[in-house]
């Protein structure tokens, strides 16, 4: 694996006859002047070069703010640098959340008077819809300060998975409803938030225990099994018992042990029994003597399920033969049983701990990573357990994702998933629109990319966690899920994507229609300034977007390209250089591989 060196320091350095503040590394040290940063005892100018001691680099608060935010702009690295990674971590737990349902409400009065105004009539206008969701969603991760908070919110939306690949496409206050109570709880417990997810309408209706009915031997209905098992497999406890480092038990034959089978998922299926609308929608406005069976469509999808007790499944249950529900309960009191039982089984803590830091930090964390972050989770560190702040900061902190020695290692890094390198795009660069719009449809996305927000093909996610494609990495008995999207037509449409974003001003996508709203531009006007000066351009975006991992190699293909768009008759070449050079940036693998 490469070496990186990494420094803060003030460089002399000439380039051009012009003289500028620069740093060392990934090749550019030559004919310079180092002087100390660092102002620890002992430390010298050489511990500086190397890169020991310096604990907060500029390079070190870059990629620490991918793995926490959706993008780094220059004051936010700044801001991380001087605050340090402990200190940032904790302000941002004060940052109250940005809310994606007055967003959406807010865009859907202006499109909804638009169209009025254009003489449309209002029974003939739908929404707000998925569109509207994808709009809001956007216009909300912008300029918010509850930066940390949304990152979370982010990975948690592909773990308790709901997609608008279904009729929750149809509703965007739902959509909006999911997403924001996965903000309010990114901070908070895993067992609270479970219980939110399990009660949440669009849960309900996505993995169908909406209305899900109790046992009718005469009409042959019995509950359905599709939450019990999902809550199982994919939100706490996995196909497989495992040790607290994530790793599988084995039984006398060394196979692994299943954690449940289809007699346990019946059990659980009846926990689940008995859910229908919380309320009712005004249109409903017929006399409605049994509200259990009605459809999703005259619910209001906002509101909590609740418990109809007539249609909850009666008697004794067992969870997973090692513990049972007793007979008597209400059907409230039995799934918070069941759920307390899964958030405290020991495999919660390790499988849920290592899909955080999957769509945190990396693909492979090692055993013992998962074992310090699940130790917290257990409620190793004091805090109660499921305690998510600590669980937060512990797979932020911890050495494997912090340290150079572990950026070095085959087990390093992932592959920067398609919607994050948008977003990270959208974050780290100037965007400008005059009213302050930024509606991005997000289809351009989900088609051409494979990935937007709650839009997952199934409950499974985008990829699964163990995904391995041929050749090298499965060589080496890795996994690489991002992988799974990163096919020959992804990969050029994301060239594409990325060249109309940075050469056509066509960053974000609106169905509106409007005429005279100005779209959404690059400002390019920070790096227009440096445009004689390739390596000053190319050392900013290094430590804007690869945190200083740029090869000497990648380094060498971009100072080439900068030679070539000089015209001395014209300054359209201010324009284009920097242009290119980002896009050169966002395609280089140097870029696309986070170490």
């Amino acid at each position: 694996m490469r070496k990186i060196l990494y420094l803060l320091a003030f460089i002399s350095h000439t380039i051009y006859a012009q003289p500028y503040t620069d740093y060392l590394g990934a090749g550019h040290n030559s004919g310079i002047t180092v002087t100390t940063s660092n102002n620890k005892s002992g430390t010298n100018a050489s511990k500086t070069i190397d890169g020991s001691g310096l604990n907060d680099s500029l390079f070190d608060a870059s990629r620490f703010l991918f793995q926490a935010t959706f993008g780094a702009k220059p004051a936010y690295i700044s801001q991380v640098k001087n605050m340090g990674f402990v200190n940032w971590i904790n302000d941002q737990f004060t940052k109250p959340p940005t809310y994606m349902r007055p967003k959406m409400d807010l865009i859907w009065d202006t499109i909804f008077a638009r169209r009025i105004s254009e003489g449309e009539l209002e029974e003939d206008i739908f929404g707000p819809y998925a569109l509207h969701f994808n709009y809001a969603f956007w216009q909300n991760n912008m300029n918010n300060q509850d930066l940390l908070r949304q990152r979370v919110a982010e990975a948690l939306s592909e773990i308790l998975v709901i997609s608008i690949n279904s009729n929750l496409g149809d509703w965007g206050e739902v959509l909006c409803s999911y997403y924001d109570m996965l903000l309010d709880e990114s901070f908070g417990n895993y067992k609270d938030l479970l219980t939110k997810v399990s009660l949440h309408p669009a849960m309900g209706y996505y993995l169908s225990h909406y209305t899900n009915p109790k046992t009718n031997v005469q009409l042959k209905i019995r509950p359905d099994e599709n939450y019990a098992r999902e809550i199982m497999q994919l939100f706490t406890i996995g196909l497989y018992e495992l040790n607290n480092d994530g790793t599988q038990k084995l039984d006398g034959n060394n196979n692994p042990i299943p954690t449940y089978d289809n007699v346990d998922i019946k059990e659980m299926a009846k926990v689940f029994t008995g859910l229908g609308a919380g309320a009712l929608e005004d249109w409903v406005w017929w006399q409605v003597n049994d509200t259990f069976d009605l459809d999703i469509y005259a619910a209001v999808k906002t509101v909590p399920m609740k418990m109809y007790e007539y249609q909850h499944e009666p008697g004794k249950k067992y969870l997973l033969k090692s513990d049972s529900i007793p007979a008597g309960q209400t059907g409230m009191q039995d799934i918070n049983q069941a759920i307390n039982f899964l958030f405290n089984h020991p495999n919660t803590g390790p499988f849920v701990s290592k899909k955080l830091i999957q769509r945190l930090v990396k693909s492979n964390p090692t055993p013992a990573y998962i074992n310090r972050v699940a130790t917290v989770f257990n409620g190793g560190s004091g805090n109660p357990r499921g305690d998510m702040k600590a669980v937060i900061k512990a797979i932020l902190l911890d050495p494997e994702a912090r340290t150079r020695a572990a950026m070095n290692q085959m087990d390093a890094g992932m592959l920067r998933p398609p919607f994050l390198r948008a977003l990270h795009y959208a974050r780290s660069m100037n965007l400008i629109q005059p009213q302050g719009r930024f509606w991005h449809n997000g289809y351009n996305l989900l088609d051409g990319l494979g990935q937007h927000v709650l839009g997952a093909p199934t409950v499974f996610n985008f990829y699964p966690p163990d995904y391995q494609p041929v050749g090298e990495i499965a060589d080496n008995d890795l996994v690489a899920p991002e992988f799974k999207l990163h096919n020959s037509s992804k990969s050029i449409n994301y060239l594409n994507n990325l060249y109309a974003w940075n050469m056509w001003d066509a960053v974000m996508y609106s169905w509106e229609g409007e005429e005279n709203v100005p779209v959404v531009r690059l400002d390019m006007a920070w790096l227009e300034t440096m445009a004689d000066d390739p390596e000053r351009m190319i050392n900013e975006l290094d430590k804007l977007l690869t945190h200083g991992q740029l090869t000497d190699q990648t380094r060498e293909v971009m100072r080439d390209a900068m030679r070539q768009i000089k015209w001395p008759w014209d300054q359209e070449w201010r324009i284009y250089r920097p242009r290119l050079l980002v896009y050169l940036f966002m395609i280089s693998p140097d870029y696309t591989i986070l170490k």
